[in-house]
């Protein structure tokens, strides 16, 4: 039986996505807003629509349609539109790194229309796209299970979980990147101790790369710092600005308000916002206030 679905949004996530699916025999209607990465699939296999209304007709039914789009109006935009498109019996799968809320939301929007949806939590980064994501799915456990060979074709093994009702999905992904954010500031902030600590010249790459055999710490994230310090030691090419997608901000809100101590996440998400500005207002306070009290030095610009 042919293998054949819709994939919308084809970024550095979903354009491997579907360069994965078609290495695995699928047939891909592919639609990004965007002519480049679509011409790109297209050379390799896929069928290009220039709307989602040509690629839901492209699709036989019971359709299944995966959004990888960035969240909340991209994602929201693309459902509204698939939901008068779409009939009865068909699938929306929604990889973005939405909040959970929204998801149960777009679920509850869907349903008068018989159209079921899952909130697909895609971990991995470009390279798992390409060879094998872990995916945490929630949504109805049949559909789940109607579309488990897509999520197993897509993951590694052993790297596709059902984790339960609409919303689940999305929301153990988001625990899953607050994790992330206080092992990467951990990370650093180790770095940061070898680099500035009382033992000049370590050499930081081989130290990470060390650490991957055999060590307690070893892992796909010391992996990644090992490679990214033995492409520039110095970093002197990399701006101090940390940006976040908002996973970490969402999990700290939640833990605040379920009075659940999430201290690690919550230094890292405010070290990164201090990462955006060097000359902060607050720490200029601090200065006057040490000068105030105790007459100690202040540095002037």
């Amino acid at each position: 039986m042919e293998k054949k679905i819709g994939l919308v949004g084809l970024g550095k996530m979903g354009k491997n996505i579907a360069i994965n699916l078609l290495s695995k025999g699928y047939s891909l209607v592919v639609y990004n807003r965007s002519d480049g990465p679509a011409m790109e699939l297209s050379s390799k296999g896929a069928s290009v629509s220039r709307s989602l209304g040509e690629l839901v007709s492209s699709l036989e039914r019971p359709r299944t349609v995966w959004l990888m789009l960035p969240a909340e109006g991209p994602t929201d935009n693309a459902i509204s539109a698939l939901s008068s498109l779409l009939d009865s019996g068909d699938t929306i799968i929604d990889g973005s790194n939405s909040k959970y809320l929204d998801s149960v939301r777009r679920s509850e929007s869907l349903k008068p229309k018989g159209i079921s949806y899952l909130d697909a939590g895609c971990s991995g980064g470009p390279s798992g796209a390409l060879n094998g994501m872990c995916i945490m799915a929630g949504g109805d456990e049949d559909i789940y299970a109607k579309n488990k060979g897509l999520f197993e074709d897509l993951s590694v093994p052993g790297g596709a979980m059902y984790t339960g009702p609409t919303g689940s999905g999305h929301f153990v992904k988001m625990v899953h990147n607050a994790i992330e954010y206080g092992m990467m500031q951990s990370i650093a902030e180790g770095a940061e101790l070898l680099n500035r600590g009382p033992y000049s010249n370590l050499k930081l790459e081989k130290i990470f790369s060390l650490w991957q055999n055999g060590s307690v710490i070893r892992g796909y994230l010391t992996e990644l710092t090992g490679r990214a310090l033995s492409k520039d030691p110095s970093l002197n090419s990399v701006s101090p600005y940390v940006e976040d997608n908002g996973e970490g901000r969402w999990a700290a809100k939640i833990a605040l308000d379920s009075g659940i101590p999430l201290t690690a996440l919550a230094h890292s998400v405010f070290e990164r916002f201090s990462s955006r500005d060097e000359k902060r207002f607050g720490l200029r306070l601090l200065a006057a206030l040490r000068h105030e009290f105790g007459g100690h030095e202040i540095k002037t610009e």
